[in-house]
């Protein structure tokens, strides 16, 4: 799942007028998600954590909107979580989540460096992860325990999907040697189909306007 969050700034509006005035650059807004922006400096923070994969095809600036819809995904839940007073009472291990963080990219000493070039601060990037911890927290408890594929569906898998992937000749193993593998993957299909349907209708019931084409 190419999930993220982002560290918002509400008062964006007001702040930005007096700096235009004086005529200091303003950081450039890329979407509102009712009405909180999102900021390229999320998007820096996304990527220097590496929190959405980058298929091998993808150019800088695809991958650059890819980067800005998860992040506007995460804030329409994130959002969602608040309003319904669940972050609360969400149980997460930030720290855990931190250390992840930390070594998918990397190491800590990446983490500072990238930092450090991108002018931005540490803090900024824990909240990131806390915020995207407790999304996922209340995916896990809120969907994950009713996504059960059928034996209907591990057969219609095997039989279309992972049988025509083996080696031309290959006789294929019986379906219960492979069906853990199966049942994970389609649970996670499952799993990103939920999350989808949830996030679209919070977009439907919400106004999100992007700003990066």
């Amino acid at each position: 799942m190419r999930l993220a969050s982002t560290v918002i700034i509400a008062t964006l509006a007001w702040i930005a007028l007096p700096l235009l005035a004086a005529g200091e650059e303003v950081e450039r807004v890329l979407a509102l998600v009712n009405g909180v922006p999102v900021l390229a400096s999320d998007v820096e923070l996304a990527e220097i954590a590496r929190l959405v994969p980058r298929r091998a095809e993808e150019s800088d600036s695809d991958y650059r909107r890819v980067v800005v819809e998860a992040l506007v995904a995460l804030e329409l839940r994130w959002q969602d979580l608040q309003a319904a007073g669940v972050v609360m009472r969400l149980r997460t291990d930030a720290e855990r989540a931190w250390h992840s963080v930390v070594e998918r990219a990397g190491g800590s000493r990446a983490v500072h460096d990238r930092l450090a070039a991108a002018g931005l601060e540490e803090s900024l990037l824990r909240e990131l992860t806390r915020r995207a911890a407790v999304v996922e927290a209340y995916v896990a408890s809120r969907f994950g325990t009713f996504i059960h594929p059928t034996t209907e569906e591990l057969e219609r898998a095997f039989r279309e999907e992972f049988v025509p992937s083996l080696p031309a000749g290959s006789a294929p193993p019986d379906l219960a040697t492979v069906r853990p593998q199966l049942e994970a993957i389609l649970r996670e299909r499952k799993l990103e189909a939920e999350v989808e349907r949830w996030t679209r209708s919070l977009e439907l019931r919400g106004e999100v306007v992007r700003y990066l084409r």
